[in-house]
This record gives structure tokens, C-alpha cells and sequence, in this order.
């Protein structure tokens, strides 16, 4: 039986395509109560918004319950600050609020 390498060029590895693919979500959190919002990225989205709504975020600690209005999959985590990044503009609060009818 054959092990499998990877390919090496000098000190460089390559590595399968499978092994970089790790999904990112930007997402956008509301308060019904406070007409609040918060946005972010993950790679869990259960598990982000049930931490947020017991308090263990510091950002939204103070303010629940929280509710996922829109979550966006993205490539890379860079690609998810970017979008995190445009939501906070004047741009992508008329983006948001056209999505999502507010």
C-alpha cells in the first residue's frame, strides 16, 4: 500500500483544496426592543447567536434577546470583515434595509 505525499516544491507545501475551505458567515443581529443592531462574522451561526443571547459576548452583554435578521456566506474570513465593514456604510445600511423591508 502507497502512502499518499504532498507535493513539495523547495519549503513550499501544497496542500489539497478541500483543506483551506472553511466557511465564514457575516451576519447581521437584531433587538426587537432596543431596535438595535450588531454585525459580525462566524463559522457557527447556532452557536453565535445562542452565546450572544446568554451574555457571553461583551459587545451585546447587556441587551437580548438577539435574533440572526441576515447572514451572508463568504469565502475567506477577510472577505467576511469586508462585508462587515460595508454594512457599517451609509451604503449598506440602504442595502440592509432594502434585503430586508425595514
Amino acid at each position: 500500500m502507497e502512502k499518499k505525499r504532498l507535493a513539495c516544491f523547495g519549503k513550499r507545501k501544497i496542500y489539497p483544496f478541500f483543506y483551506f475551505c472553511t466557511m465564514y458567515y457575516s451576519y447581521v443581529l437584531y433587538n426587537l426592543e432596543n431596535h438595535r443592531f450588531h454585525y459580525g462574522f462566524t463559522v457557527d451561526l447556532k452557536q453565535t447567536e445562542k452565546a450572544h443571547n446568554e451574555g457571553l459576548i461583551e459587545d451585546t452583554r447587556g441587551i437580548k434577546p438577539w435574533s440572526i435578521i441576515y447572514q451572508e456566506p463568504c469565502g475567506s474570513k477577510n472577505e467576511a470583515i469586508r462585508r462587515i465593514r460595508f454594512y457599517r456604510t451609509i451604503a449598506g445600511q440602504r442595502f440592509l434595509k432594502r434585503i430586508l423591508n425595514f
